[in-house]
């Protein structure tokens, strides 16, 4: 057996770039519309604002942990700060396309916190005076004890000078002790230095122990202000003791002994001066001043409060500050750093980076608003609960999940119907078919049907069969597909093509751009193939996607099946059009976004239509309308419209009757019913019509200004009832009531038997009144008679002497009206009380006969009655003659 093997043909539209051109002009332009419209942020503005947005928070957050510290107010700064916040953060969701912002409500929440920030650091401010003051006094207490250590080598010398002038001989002894005195004095002024270089630790290590001083200390103490004060004392104790002043008092000395006292007269004296001196200046009292200027610092700077320590060893060192029971520390080892603090820990900066090659542990974390247009990418995040900072996504603890805007994506067949349910014959739901194709199971793809081919192409390219258009929601991004095929001996050369087409609208001949496999004929059974489409990008302009089969030149037989069409860049296996599942009780949100959203046989699309294809319905047969069978068709709901399509028959009177094509529509406005013999029937909130476009011979209007009937043209209704009466003025205009006939011709009222006036509804009520000027009979001549015979007088006379008259009133009457008069057909009485012959009653025994019956009797009558008196009359003369 023979083998073609499937190639792959890229065809491109050249009008693509035409387009993109102009989109991106389009966009231009509404970019700098944008940029000019001040009720406007446009993406640029949202950028910088976003930036500097997170360095205010970052101000905010460190204000906030240095104002605790120093036990300040900040309930008005937070109040304008969460306000701010939620104002910019509705803005800055989303920087990537321009939003409407109020500026008037941007400004006044913006000074709001201006000037609520101002207040708070100015009280930080003050309390950072107050910490620079207390370390003011330290200095001084410094340059205190210097001096009262200068004082103290003054006084020693004075006392030596006195006890030499008295023993001389000591000479030598004193001028020893005076050089130790110098060196005690040089060892104060070298405690001073030591208590200044305390004092400087002091500061260098106040940002570890006052959180409020980070800033505002070394603002107000920067390095040049402490080191004024160092040389402000140092130059004070140099004013006062200097090596200068010392050698002068030294020569002096050794001056004066020299002129006073002998060398001989120093050696007694020796002993007694050193014991004088050793007695009033000891080592034990220079320790005292000494160690006097730091007990003096310790007593305002080492309390309980406060510990400072630093410790350097040769593989160590350690930092510890504690303040109470709190601790912070930071100790540096080779190999292993470790910062600790028992309360908040605060890195500002403007860039802070993690360079390590392993991941960063945080056990617990709190990311506030600073990820704000960040990306966090993690492999696996686990929590009991997550939401987003505006709320706009939740999961809860259980699981429930909550989104304003939700978009749920997979690998979805988006080929409708790709397993051909329902196919029967040229029909199969969702499929648009053409010529010669038809749905068969008589061979199966793995259990699955297919659209079998089978007809002639010569010359021509036939587009046989189209999956129903989906919508494309994002172009640009990459489709496959993927079909088997199986030809069973087309003519050799005959080409058959798997397409997967990308359009502009909801039509075939809108097509922009696509991908497709083209396999050649060559005479003899292919068996079963596959063929896929990769990567198939979807163009700029693209509004549906769908695949397409098309034969080409020449008699052939071939068969498609399992259809996949997937938002993928690689096509996959077959999988039915099911898509993928989402099991969960509820799933809230504003906008689910799908390109299908299938159900049994509902299917949802983004263009706001529901589809949904059903079987047939059959009514069954009543005494108030004529059953309807339907046949397969497809209910649509979206775009304010509920429409069903199908076809079927109905039987009126049991005559079936067949529409090939019915359309009813539901809207907010009307309803509308539609078949293929141009009948239409139209209903809506002001008027009832029915119409047949087809012949023009049928019109039924009801609206406001009354009801038109019309069985001949449209423009002329043959009936109109409106304003309270019925016009039957048209010359073919009529109408049929039972059986009686109104307005066939002009002033005419036809019945096919008796016409009754009577009260009420219904036959058999009492008769009504009719009052006219006159009455004519319809007609008296001979021509329209037959079996004419002439009345018999004397039985005329006979009948109406036997019939009893009265006065009476109807049940209905009431008191107040008329009494009646006429004759009486006793239908109460067995022995009848009042009389009236048979022949002037009807037939059915309820009236008198008609009323020019009665008349034909009466003039019979009075015809006989008038020969009765004439005779009488005759017969009486001759008595009166007789008698004269």
């Amino acid at each position: 057996m023979a083998e073609s093997n499937a190639t792959q043909v890229i065809l491109t539209d050249d009008g693509i770039k035409i387009i993109n051109a102009q989109n991106t002009a389009d966009n231009a332009a509404g970019g700098v519309t944008n940029l000019n419209d001040p009720n406007l942020m446009s993406v640029i503005e949202k950028q910088t604002q976003a930036s500097q947005y997170a360095g205010l928070t970052s101000q905010y957050n460190v204000v906030l942990a240095r104002a605790k510290d120093a036990n300040v107010s900040t309930t008005a700064l937070t109040t304008a700060y969460t306000n701010l916040n939620t104002f910019m953060t509705a803005i800055l969701t989303d920087t990537t396309k321009a939003s409407d912002v109020d500026r008037d409500t941007y400004k006044s929440l913006t000074d709001t916190y201006n000037s609520a920030l101002s207040k708070v650091q100015k009280n930080l401010d003050d309390y950072v005076n107050n910490e620079f003051s207390t370390a003011s006094s330290q200095a001084v207490v410094a340059d205190s004890n210097a001096t009262a250590a200068k004082e103290a080598a003054d006084s020693t010398y004075a006392y030596a000078n006195s006890e030499i002038a008295v023993q001389s001989n000591a000479t030598q002894n004193a001028q020893n002790k005076a050089d130790s005195a110098f060196n005690q004095a040089q060892t104060a002024i070298d405690n001073n230095q030591t208590t200044n270089a305390d004092i400087t630790k002091l500061r260098n290590g106040s940002t570890m122990t006052i959180a409020d001083l980070e800033n505002g200390l070394a603002t107000k103490v920067a390095n040049s202000d402490y080191a004024s004060y160092k040389a402000q004392t140092a130059s004070q104790i140099a004013q006062k003791v200097d090596n200068g002043a010392f050698s002068a008092y030294q020569t002096t000395t050794a001056d004066l002994i020299a002129q006073k006292v002998a060398t001989s007269d120093f050696s007694s004296y020796q002993a007694t001066t050193a014991k004088e001196i050793s007695s009033k200046v000891e080592s034990s009292d220079f320790q005292t001043y000494q160690t006097q200027t730091d007990k003096m610092i310790s007593s305002k700077v080492s309390t309980a409060d406060y510990d400072e320590q630093i410790m350097l060893i040769n593989n160590n060192i350690n930092l510890k500050v504690a303040k109470g029971d709190l601790i912070d520390e930071i100790n540096l080892q080779a190999g292993n750093t470790l910062i600790s603090s028992s309360g908040q820990l605060t890195l500002s900066a403007d860039t802070i980076f993690f360079d390590t090659k392993k991941p960063v542990i945080i056990p617990s974390a709190n990311i506030d608003s600073l990820l704000v247009g960040k990306k966090l990418t993690a492999a696996d995040i686990a929590a009991n609960t997550f939401s987003t900072n505006n709320g706009t996504f939740t999961v809860d603890s259980n699981g429930n999940v909550v989104a304003s805007n939700l978009t749920i994506r997979g690998v979805t067949n988006l080929v409708y119907n790709a397993a051909l349910l329902g196919g029967n014959g040229s029909s199969i739901p969702g499929w648009g078919l053409n010529g010669e194709p038809y749905y068969s199971n008589a061979t199966l793809f793995d259990g699955l049907p297919a659209i079998v081919w089978n007809g002639d192409a010569a010359g021509r390219w036939d587009n046989y069969a189209n999956s129903k258009f989906q919508p494309v929601t994002q172009t640009g991004i990459p489709y496959s597909a993927s079909i088997k095929f199986r030809d069973y001996g087309s003519a050799s050369g005959m080409l058959y093509t798997f397409t997967l087409g990308f359009f502009s609208d909801y039509d075939a001949n809108t097509r922009v751009g696509y991908l497709q496999q083209v396999y050649t004929a060559n005479g003899s059974d292919s068996g079963i193939q596959t063929f896929t489409i990769n990567n198939a990008i979807a163009p700029s302009n693209t509004k549906y996607v769908a695949i397409q089969l098309y034969a080409y030149n020449g008699k052939g037989h071939a068969a498609f099946s399992s259809p996949m069409l997937t938002q993928t860049a690689q096509s996959t296996g077959y999988q039915p059009d099911t898509g993928n599942v989402i099991s969960a009780g509820e799933i809230d949100g504003s906008v689910i976004n799908g390109s299908t959203i299938n159900g049994g046989t509902l299917n949802m699309q983004t263009d706001g239509l529901i589809n949904s294809p059903y079987t047939g319905i059959e009514q069954s047969a009543d005494q108030y309308y004529h059953p309807w069978k339907l046949n397969t068709g497809q209910l649509t709901i979206g775009q304010g419209y509920i429409t069903s399509v199908s076809s079927g028959t109905r039987s009126i009177n049991g005559v079936p009757k067949q529409f090939n094509s019915l359309q009813g529509t539901l809207s907010a406005s009307y309803l509308k019913f539609t078949n293929d013999y141009g009948a239409r029937t139209y209903i809506d909130a002001d008027m009832f019509t029915y119409s047949n476009q087809t012949n023009d011979t049928a019109m039924v209007a009801i609206s406001a200004s009354g009801v038109g009937i019309n069985m001949g043209t449209m423009s002329a209704p043959a009936l109109t009832i409106s304003n309270g009466y019925i016009d039957a003025s048209s010359s073919s205009s009529y109408g049929v009531f039972g059986a009686i006939t109104l307005g066939y011709n002009a002033h005419t009222i036809n019945s096919d038997s008796s016409l009754f006036f009577e009260s009420g509804y219904g036959s058999g009520n009492p008769g009504i009144n009719i009052w006219a000027k006159g009455f004519q009979s319809l007609s008296s001549r001979l021509s329209t008679k037959r079996q004419v015979k002439l009345l018999d007088d004397e039985h005329s006379n006979s009948l109406l002497l036997g019939a009893d008259t009265a006065t009476f009133q109807y049940n209905q009457d009431t008191n107040a009206d008329n009494s009646n008069e006429g004759v009486i057909i006793d239908d109460v009485n067995t022995a009848k009380q009042y009389n009236l012959p048979d022949e002037l009653i009807t037939r059915d025994g309820k009236a008198p006969t008609d009323l020019m019956s009665f008349i034909a009797r009466v003039i019979s009558q009075n015809k006989y009655q008038a020969r009765l008196i004439e005779d009488l009359q005759i017969r009486l003369r001759k008595v009166e003659i007789k008698n004269e």
